[in-house]
């Protein structure tokens, strides 16, 4: 089996395919990056007061060459408006930076008191989401640790939306890789050679499973370390003992998914990395089941690709609008893989409130995952053994 992965190995590497992928994933990092730093620094509150501080200077030019004394006024007026603004930003500023304990406990008390009041009639209004809000400020405060907000530029703010961009763009970077790997033999007729070999028929299907699992999970886990490590030279590095709180279970209340009260629990950041990283694998390695299936199925290199292609996003973009419109959709979307693709929203569970069903849990949506990756490699091994290779 090692010999014919490294084989495997070899022969995609010396395909231009794996190029395509490296590019797709060179671009996304690029793109991805560079949209986050602009978008984290366009919500920071010095990009708000730079912008406040430059409106007043373009009005206070604007008046000096007015006379209508009239119009003076009015420009003044807008000026004074604009600079209590601006001393209200350096205020809160100021006040974020040096009395950050006193600003969470006021702010837990707040939490506790809208808590006690809430009706759990709906999401935005439950008693588990100010819960929620209130464990992890407690937790800055036993930690000592300054609460992250989304205005800081650190390397995980960078990586949290550069993984929005890589996760949705991950099947397609499988597909390149490994959609036509077992169509490309039939298509070059190489695959009655193949099989003449004295190799299970069961073992070239697993040993080209595995060379598009590695490579997938290669080139996709490279990209984002690099991103993380670079980012945090550049930006810093964020503190891997930050609260994540996660597992929230959901509740119907009428129409509306209620969390359940108590569900929720904390975890490090850098305990949540590792569970995201260990489902990201898992992901990938059903993204490339399912395209090793369907390329046992293909002998056009151009119709394993689409097939591969429609599988993940077509169905998922037919249903999500429908499901719009007649919402017993959900339950298709519940069984697609494009809903499980973000390994974050999985450990949070906001699969359950994007699909709202409360049902989902994450053992639901890892059991979901795994069925693609099982049941998929069983079928294209299956169909492979009984195909008439010589046909």
């Amino acid at each position: 089996m090692l010999a014919l992965v490294n084989n495997e190995l070899i022969k995609l590497f010396y395909r231009k395919k794996i190029f395509i992928a490296i590019l797709i994933i060179i671009a996304s990092a690029i793109v991805g990056v560079w949209g986050s730093i602009a978008y984290i620094k366009s919500v920071q509150p010095e990009e708000e007061i730079r912008s406040l501080q430059k409106t007043i200077s373009q009005l206070q030019k604007e008046k000096s060459k007015i006379k209508d004394e009239v119009k003076k006024q009015k420009i003044d007026m807008q000026i004074y408006q604009l600079e209590q603004q601006l001393a209200q930003w350096k205020s809160a500023l100021a006040s974020d930076s040096n009395n950050w304990r006193e600003n969470l406990k006021k702010e837990i008390k707040e939490l506790k008191i809208k808590m006690n009041q809430a009706l759990d009639l709906s999401f935005s209004d439950s008693r588990e989401n100010y819960r929620k809000e209130i464990i992890e400020n407690e937790y800055y405060l036993s930690h000592n640790l300054k609460p992250l907000k989304r205005t800081d530029l650190n390397n995980f703010s960078v990586m949290i939306l550069f993984l929005g961009m890589i996760i949705f763009m991950m099947p397609l970077i499988v597909f390149v890789i490994s959609s036509d790997i077992m169509s490309n033999e039939f298509s070059q007729k190489t695959i009655r050679i193949l099989a003449s070999q004295p190799i299970p028929r069961n073992s070239i299907v697993l040993s080209k499973f595995i060379t598009a699992l590695i490579v997938s999970e290669g080139l996709i886990l490279i990209s984002e370390v690099l991103v993380y490590i670079v980012t945090g030279i550049i930006y810093g590095f964020t503190n891997l003992k930050y609260p994540t709180v996660i597992g929230t279970i959901y509740k119907e209340v009428g129409e509306a998914v209620v969390p359940v009260y108590g569900s929720s629990y904390i975890i490090t950041l850098g305990k949540f990395l590792i569970l995201a990283l260990l489902l990201q694998t898992l992901i990938i390695a059903a993204c490339c089941a399912l395209s090793v299936f369907i390329s046992t199925l293909c002998k056009s290199n151009s119709l394993a690709n689409i097939l591969s292609f429609i599988v993940v996003y077509g169905i998922y973009f037919l249903v999500s609008p429908i499901s719009q419109v007649v919402p017993a959709f959900k339950y298709l979307k519940m069984i697609l893989l494009y809903s499980y693709l973000d390994p974050t929203k999985i450990i949070t569970n906001d699969i359950s409130v994007e699909l709202s069903i409360s049902f989902i849990s994450p053992w639901f949506s890892i059991l979901v995952i795994a069925v693609y990756l099982t049941i998929p490699i069983a079928t294209a091994l299956l169909n492979f053994k009984n195909k008439d290779i010589l046909a």
